[in-house]
């Protein structure tokens, strides 16, 4: 019988308080957690996929009593419910994949002149988002931007260990001390190291250990994609 299993569990609502921090994220939370700061009604927080952008997106909802609206959601809003929300708090999680952008302009333009807040998250910033009007490019080119930077060892060594706890695992010292310098500086291979551990752990019956954690770094690698 393995020393350990793995079980998955749905997620559950994430605050401010259970992110890991360190000088890579640390000055856009404390913007983002600021509203009444920001120098527009609108501010665009970006980062890296899987740098916690949905986490906080949802945070800043729910401390400031506030919506989350994913991409897709956003755009199928009819014009009455996005013009209902120029009072609103409002945060378009993956606003840089919001097909045309005509309804992000309008609640821009609508909160800019009211009492409304509005958060975007992005994997690039503003400027570089698909504009189909020049009223859009001008602002979108114009709009406060926050960013996460690429993770340091300190935010390594913590998402690390916070996705242990999601996955139900134990990483002793030993594994995290062979791990870290071995591994991606990426949000995204902190995730996906995470998953296939787990994986090992549940498949093989093997606690986690620097062997199996050496086979899963070497998995990753022959997978990852050339050049």
């Amino acid at each position: 019988m393995p020393d350990q299993l793995s079980f998955g569990f749905p997620a559950t609502g994430l605050g401010f308080a259970d992110l890991v921090v360190s000088p890579v994220n640390e000055s856009a939370l404390r913007i983002v957690q600021r509203p009444e700061n920001w120098p527009t009604p609108v501010l665009c927080l970006v980062g890296a996929p899987k740098s916690g952008l949905t986490t906080i997106a949802h945070a800043w909802a729910q401390r400031f009593g506030g919506d989350v609206f994913e991409a897709k959601a956003f755009a199928s809003l009819k014009a009455r419910d996005v013009d209902a929300r120029a009072a609103a708090l409002t945060a378009i999680d993956g606003a840089d994949r919001v097909p045309a952008g005509d309804k992000v302009l309008s609640l821009i333009n609508l909160i800019s002149g009211g009492a409304g807040r509005m958060l975007l998250t992005a994997n690039v910033p503003p400027p570089q988002w698909q504009a189909p009007s020049a009223d859009l490019k001008s602002r979108l080119n114009s709009m406060p931007v926050t960013e996460i930077d690429p993770p340091d060892e300190a935010m390594m060594m913590g998402r690390l260990k916070a996705a242990a706890v999601r996955h139900f695992l134990k990483l002793e010292p030993d594994v995290l001390k062979y791990l870290v310098p071995r591994l991606d500086l990426s949000y995204e291979a902190i995730e996906t190291f995470a998953e296939r551990l787990s994986d090992g752990v549940t498949d093989l019956g093997r606690a986690p250990s620097v062997p199996l954690v050496k086979e899963v770094l070497d998995a990753m690698q022959d997978r990852a994609p050339d050049g």
